[in-house]
């Protein structure tokens, strides 16, 4: 065989394999976000960063068979815009999880996009974290709480008062720059009715 064959036979192999690669994030829209696996590093139910496979929007750690209690972590919405005003639509992912047993759920929004071809988890927004940079008590977040349009993120949690009843529902606003998410503005409230 020629080197120019063999050149061109291997010029062909690596275009096609870009291609196939390309093609597994051509539209984030069409990716299965309740089909993953998911990191989850929180302490209270976690001993550091667990890797979660997550199959038909639900994990479940059974893993402890004398325990009544188990760590879930659900999906329970996915919504999609441009957080990074390349024309293209990133995902944020809202997780609830906790223990069956506890009387409360944290909330995080897991936000990706297509880099090169491939899904790439830009960031994790934390409820602990929220609740560290505004300095408020943050409770679980509301029902469909996470927007995406003009560039940002927002996220509404419940916050200040007793729980299960907030005195206010406030918004959070982020925007993603130099590939993280940073906080937008001031958080805003509004009296829960």
């Amino acid at each position: 065989m020629s080197w120019i064959k063999f050149i061109f036979i291997l010029l062909c192999l690596l275009f096609s394999a870009s291609t196939v690669a390309f093609s597994k994030c051509r539209n984030i829209q069409n990716v299965d976000f309740r089909n993953r696996v998911y990191p989850l590093n929180e302490y209270g139910f976690t001993e550091g960063t667990k890797l979660l496979r997550v199959p038909k929007g639900r994990y479940e750690d059974r893993s402890e068979p004398t325990s009544l209690a188990f760590l879930y972590f659900e999906i329970a919405d996915v919504v999609f815009g441009d957080l990074t005003s390349d024309g293209k639509d990133e995902a944020a992912v809202v997780a609830i999880y906790g223990s069956n047993s506890g009387s409360f759920f944290l909330t995080d929004t897991y936000v990706f996009g297509c880099v090169g071809g491939r899904i790439k988890l830009i960031d994790i927004l934390k409820q602990s974290r929220i609740e560290k940079e505004s300095k408020m008590l943050v409770h679980e977040s509301i029902k469909k709480p996470v927007k995406i349009r003009n560039d940002i993120l927002s996220v509404a949690y419940g916050t200040e008062g007793a729980r299960p009843s907030p005195e206010f529902i406030t918004t959070f606003r982020y925007k993603v720059s130099r590939g993280n998410l940073v906080a937008y503005k001031r958080p805003i409230r509004r009296k829960n009715i």
